[in-house]
């Protein structure tokens, strides 16, 4: 028996059109926007341990990238993402590493567009949304785990959102959503956290709407709410499918703990906390993200839906907090703003999911703010994190590895904790500390080397306790120690770098 066909007017056609062209310029824009140089130093930590893993069929228990601490027991929790990394690093060059961790993002991206469609945004302000959120976000577009756990967190919310509109049983594809996270990134307890959240809103939800009219959109029934909460709980054990076990959901808060109480803290700059001088420049587009969210919150007060308040309160006070929950923020709160801005405009879908806007937005000049606001973002944030393909230029030691693998093979290194992922990769050297910081090192020896920074006699007790031969350093401070050292001799790195801020220290022979 034949299907029925279903034909569409010719003004709802057009509009179809229009509609797949502005989402196909708004996620394209996400994708150029993604498509940045290598700028991370946990990049080349993670292509290290993926390849210990590949080559030892392990997972690491300890410090095996490092000659000062090899036995210090340590926490994997994204070894998954290590192997797949540098499975496809081996498969098409780093250039081809950047091309996918682009199109992870704009997929990210892709579902948060999806969502702020499916809550009724105008389509025209969803695109610009999203391309403010991406702008936003995009200081976080580095090749590490993170990508990756923006694609799951905006699956989580688009699943979440199908089932608070239709009660969608497709939310049971969390659980093992949930496995997969939980061995791709330390950041899976968001997962759980924001399915428990969201539980206990929406239990709140369905409390208020007792006898009120205004409580929108009308919360799900009871055996819908049972799904949520069943999903919500059974996402703690999920969490537990992995090499470490409980260890996965406490070691946010230690770690977390443990750099406050010594005082480490700001010194990674993803954990530091928000500066309100930035808002001007490199988080503007955070900054107009967060005003409209404030707006939303007061929208989503208005109809009760406690919800969508809280989600954009909690992410907007942990950005504050640290930086690196901006990404969960913009990915979180752009389709929630959009569907806001939407409603106040008068522009929000009110019938069926092929209906148009009330009033519709010219093509052209929707295009053309979508380009423009990328445009915008490129050219303002691209001192932080430069376009294209390859690595950033003078951010890596890349001649000064390279001499001293040819010239002191075997000899101790002294290196800064940013460069010990690189060296580690590109000459398989045990190194005096990386980025890890306190994940891989103790919180006491971590401490010693950043007052060995300005103290010439804990700098000297570091030398005299480790005993390195060489030296690689990038901090001024770390080179006027080597420096005012007669032990120490700085030498010339060939062929030499002008834009380089490295020197290379050899100790003087006895």
């Amino acid at each position: 028996m034949s299907r029925p066909v279903t034909y569409l007017r010719p003004e709802a056609a057009a509009s179809r059109r229009s509609r797949r062209v502005l989402a196909g310029v708004a996620v394209g824009v996400v994708l150029v926007l993604a498509l940045s140089k290598v700028t991370s130093t946990d990049t080349w930590v993670h292509l290290s341990l993926g390849r210990w893993i590949v080559e030892n069929g392990a997972v690491p228990r300890s410090n095996v990238l490092s000659y000062t601490q090899p036995d210090r027991p340590t926490i994997d929790h994204q070894w998954l993402f290590q192997v797949c990394l540098y499975a496809l690093e081996r498969g098409v060059g780093i250039d081809g590493v950047i091309v996918v961790k682009a199109v992870v993002v704009a997929a990210a991206f892709a579902a948060v567009l999806a969502t702020a469609r499916r809550k009724g945004a105008d389509p025209a302000i969803a695109c610009l949304t999203l391309v403010v959120a991406a702008c936003a976000a995009r200081f976080r577009f580095t090749v590490r785990p993170q990508v990756v756990a923006f694609l799951l967190f905006g699956a989580y919310l688009g699943l979440v959102e199908r089932w608070r509109q239709d009660g969608s049983r497709l939310l049971a594809a969390l659980l093992p959503l949930q496995v997969l996270w939980a061995n791709l990134h330390g950041s899976a307890i968001l997962g759980c956290g924001l399915l428990l959240a969201c539980a206990l809103a929406e239990t709140a939800r369905r409390l208020i709407a007792r006898g009120r009219r205004d409580v929108m959109p009308r919360p799900r029934p009871p055996t819908d709410l049972a799904l949520l909460w069943g999903i919500a709980v059974l996402s703690v054990p999920a969490t537990l499918a992995n090499p470490n076990g409980v260890r996965l959901l406490t070691m946010p808060f230690t770690h977390a703990a443990a750099q406050a109480a010594y005082g480490l803290k700001e010194l990674l700059q993803d954990r530091a906390s928000l500066d309100w001088a930035d808002l001007g420049s490199r988080h503007v587009f955070f900054a107009v993200l967060g005003v409209a969210g404030c707006f939303s919150v007061v929208v989503a007060l208005m109809r009760r839906d406690v919800t969508e308040a809280g989600l954009v309160a909690g992410l907007a006070w942990a950005s504050v907090r640290s930086e690196r929950f901006i990404g969960l923020f913009a990915i979180a709160v752009a389709p929630i703003v959009a569907s806001n801005v939407s409603i106040a405009l008068g522009t929000r879908r009110t019938t069926s999911a092929t209906a148009g806007p009330r009033r519709a937005t010219s093509l052209g000049v929707a295009v053309a703010a979508l380009l423009l606001t990328g445009s915008a973002g490129l050219w303002m944030l691209s001192r932080h994190q430069p376009p294209g393909l390859g690595l950033a230029p003078g951010l890596f030691p890349e001649r000064e590895t390279t001499w001293l693998h040819d010239h002191y093979k075997a000899a101790r290194l002294f290196n800064e904790f940013e460069d010990g992922g690189y060296v580690y990769w590109h000459t398989r050297r045990p190194v005096f500390i990386d980025s890890r910081g306190m994940l891989a090192y103790a919180p006491e020896f971590f401490r010693a080397y950043v007052e060995a920074w300005n103290s010439p006699t804990r700098w000297h007790a570091m030398m005299a306790r480790h005993s390195p031969s060489v030296a690689l350093a990038h901090r001024e401070p770390l080179k006027r120690m080597f420096r005012a050292d007669p032990h120490w001799l700085e030498v010339a790195v060939a062929p030499a770098s002008p834009d380089s801020r490295y020197s290379v220290f050899v100790r003087r022979a006895r």
